[in-house]
């Protein structure tokens, strides 16, 4: 299971930040920030292990606002915790 602030290592070997966890309509999404280069971000669907990024602009939409209020709550703890 997904845990936001946990490191999550892709197929690619590259490791981001789970930054935040969102659920719409059911299902839940990750928005997940690459540790080494500032500006690649990736925002998929996740269940169970399986990431599948979001390519509809109308989820996109519907997400993003959820990203952002969940970050404005949780950022300075997600950053007090990785100092």
């Amino acid at each position: 299971m997904m845990e936001q602030g946990e490191i999550w290592t892709m197929d690619n070997d590259k490791r981001y930040t789970v930054a935040s966890i969102v659920e719409e309509q059911g299902k839940k999404y990750v928005y997940l920030m690459d540790r080494e280069t500032i500006g690649d971000f990736i925002i998929a669907e996740y269940d169970g292990d399986e990431i599948k990024e979001v390519d509809s602009p109308d989820i996109y939409e519907a997400i993003i606002v959820k990203f952002n209020d969940d970050l404005k709550a949780n950022l300075p703890r997600l950053i007090a915790e990785n100092i």
